[in-house]
């Protein structure tokens, strides 16, 4: 494929700027759900193609291209939520070259730069099904408004016209005949790749080592929990009085919630919400004074 063909399937690329790995305080997979059901359909609506910097695959360098296209896309879009460095690093290059972005992040997050002419769009958080559909046009909204400004060179979200800059960045070329500079390039990439390699090795490692402590501490918190309600049982079928039963029902109950507030394996999960369930009906039916 040539570089104007390349060029030309590009055109109406929307490089989204957005966290990709999963972050603490959301819940697995929040932010795959937020690019799929949110902002490709949003680009699909207003006539452009999203782009996430994981599917950027050419047969350049993977860093400059990731680059080239965070740079080169005619549109772009930032989500702000949750205050990512690497978000704001691609912003701040995006806005040195001064290229439309549309900016947005989740309902009642507080806004990042304390400059009053920038406009956000807004998301709800919990992707409910109806709300997610009126989150998509809001953003295609945004994406064609910010489209037509452009177009007419008006700048929208632009700090080098907020700031009055003299002009934007530029790329400078690099001749292919620069052997001594590209060899430089190709081997910290390659050096950069190794130690990816290496890290991701050591992640996987150090998962399986934590992913083991945490089942043997969850198996002996879950079987600690069965014991108490099977004692639970026993002192509710016997005259023990009703003080007795219920502060053994409240000692079983924090340790049941605790164990629902982990992430445990489904099949534990699920005898632990029988249990919970299980303990009510009991304490229910000691206090009526029924004890079957």
């Amino acid at each position: 494929m040539t570089k104007e063909n390349n060029k030309e399937n590009s055109s109406n690329d929307c490089f989204i700027i957005m966290p990709i790995a999963d972050h603490e305080g959301y819940d697995k997979g929040h932010f795959n759900k937020v690019y799929e059901d949110l902002f490709k359909v949003a680009c699909n609506k207003s006539g452009f193609k999203a782009v996430r910097a994981d599917e950027v695959k050419q047969t350049n360098l993977i860093h400059l291209d990731i680059l080239q296209k965070l740079i080169e896309s005619p549109m772009a879009i930032c989500d702000l939520s949750n205050r990512n460095p690497n978000v704001l690093f691609e912003l701040g290059l995006r806005q040195a070259f001064d290229k439309p972005t549309v900016l947005v992040q989740e309902c009642e997050t507080p806004k990042i730069f304390d400059i009053s002419p920038l406009r956000y769009t807004e998301y709800r958080k919990e992707l409910k099904y109806r709300e997610v559909l009126e989150d998509q046009d809001i953003i295609a909204e945004a994406l064609t408004a910010t489209k037509e400004a452009t177009d007419k060179g008006e700048g929208i979200n632009s700090i080098v016209s907020l700031l009055s800059l003299s002009s934007p960045a530029s790329l400078k070329d690099v001749s292919d005949n620069d052997t001594a500079k590209m060899m430089q390039i190709i081997m910290s990439e390659m050096n950069d790749l190794r130690t990816d390699f290496r890290h991701t090795l050591r992640r996987i490692a150090d998962k399986e080592i934590v992913t083991n402590e945490m089942s043997n501490r969850f198996e002996m918190e879950f079987n600690r929990a069965r014991h108490d309600f099977r004692k639970l049982q026993e002192i509710s079928s016997s005259n023990a009085p009703i003080e007795v039963v219920k502060e053994f029902y409240d000692r079983l109950q924090n340790r049941l919630m605790r164990l629902m507030e982990n992430n445990m394996p489904l099949r534990m999960k699920e005898a632990v919400k029988d249990m919970i369930m299980d303990a009510d009906g009991i304490i229910s039916r000691h206090v009526r004074g029924d004890k079957k």
